[in-house]
């Protein structure tokens, strides 16, 4: 008896994104949504390194002595973790999510971590910015990690 046939049978869900997106549907996020990406990820990075910061103050740490140290250290790890978190659980940053954009594969499905890790550590390249300015908007850090930024509606 096949599942079709059998009323008992478990359902057979999609689970997993790579079964749920079509490549052929995606299309690439503009300059535009990049570029606001860009801007609200940016406000929502400092928001996140000034309550960790706000967080080592009020514990007590002698920030006066390190202060070179504290903000390095704040910045790398606000800006690794605010990446790696929302864009490996989430698909999205709070950028991605506001201007409907999410990170995918080259092939459309979900990036594996070490490919969020890859897009994170490759914003770090002197210039990456300006890597936009080509069409279509793909940056280094989408082309060198096998990922790309489409929309979401």
């Amino acid at each position: 008896m096949s599942d079709l046939a059998n009323p008992y049978a478990a359902p057979k869900a999609q689970d997993r994104p790579e079964d749920l997106v079509a490549t052929e549907n995606l299309v690439d996020a503009s300059h535009g949504r990049r570029l606001l990406n860009l801007i609200i990820d940016y406000v929502a990075r400092g928001l996140l390194g000034w309550a960790l910061g706000f967080g080592v103050v009020a514990a007590g740490a002698p920030i006066h002595r390190y202060v070179l140290l504290y903000t390095v250290g704040f910045t790398l790890l606000t800006y690794l973790t605010y990446y790696v978190v929302c864009e490996y659980f989430f698909g999205a940053t709070v950028g991605k999510l506001i201007t409907g954009t999410r990170v995918v594969t080259t092939e459309g499905g979900k990036p594996r971590l070490t490919q969020i890790l890859g897009r994170s550590l490759a914003r770090f390249v002197p210039f990456e910015p300006f890597s936009f300015f080509s069409t279509p908007a793909i940056g280094w850090h989408d082309s060198w990690s096998g990922t790309r930024v489409v929309r979401t509606r």
